[in-house]
């Protein structure tokens, strides 16, 4: 990968990685508000903790699966799916059920996070196309970010009309996921039909997912006449 290369994925990981930061600020607030006064404060730290133990583990495999038939297409799947997520999100989230045990708590926060993790990660290794020194630029980026997934500014990035270049984006290392898995190369297509019409193509899919799907949404709301 040469410079211009690297410059371009490295852009694109800060890009995604604010785009995808998870509210896991307002997740923990909400798990542990219910907890002994006692174990609010060690309920966030192993909150934290567990957060970025979870990122780490998900990039790590990632980078170990790297090249095995299939992986590249479910990416590319999960990376278009995160694409229509973002339109769906809510804007605050919803608050769990009261937990009186601080493992209960640690757990329903664990379980709430995983999908935005694997979603985060896979976006990562996509745009770093698997290069194991940016996909830890990544890794160690999302950690502060933890804190930040409701800030205005990642806010704004989630609304229109950059949230169409975020679904774009999604959808073009999407295709470029898809266009490298070996199950891909290995058919009759040829690869370099792939790679140069792959990105496009899912970056198009994402977009017209994400605004259908607004625009659905905006049909609904409508007053009835």
């Amino acid at each position: 990968m040469d410079v211009s290369q690297s410059l371009a994925s490295l852009i694109e990981i800060v890009w995604l990685s604010f785009l995808l930061s998870g509210d896991n600020a307002v997740l923990l607030a909400l798990a542990t508000r219910a907890l002994p006064q006692q174990q609010r404060r060690p309920g966030v730290m192993l909150g934290t903790l567990l957060f970025i133990f979870l990122r780490i583990a998900i990039a790590f495999a990632l980078l170990a699966c790297a090249g095995l038939p299939g992986v590249g297409l479910f990416g590319a799947v999960l990376l278009i799916w995160t694409a229509l997520s973002l339109a769906m999100r809510p804007e605050s989230p919803a608050p769990n059920a009261p937990r009186r045990s601080l493992s209960a708590a640690l757990f329903a926060c664990l379980a709430a996070d995983a999908p935005a993790a694997l979603q985060n990660m896979t976006a990562v290794y996509a745009a770093a196309h698997g290069e194991r020194p940016l996909v830890l630029f990544g890794l160690a980026l999302s950690i502060p970010l933890l804190a930040l997934g409701s800030a205005q500014f990642i806010t704004i990035l989630r609304k229109p009309p950059l949230l169409w270049a975020g679904a774009g984006l999604l959808g073009w290392v999407a295709g470029q996921m898809a266009a490298a898995d070996s199950f891909v190369r290995a058919s009759a297509m040829p690869p370099e039909i792939m790679r140069d019409f792959a990105p496009p193509v899912g970056a198009i899919l994402a977009v017209l997912l994400v605004y259908g799907f607004l625009r659905g949404r905006q049909i609904k709301s409508l007053p009835l006449e």
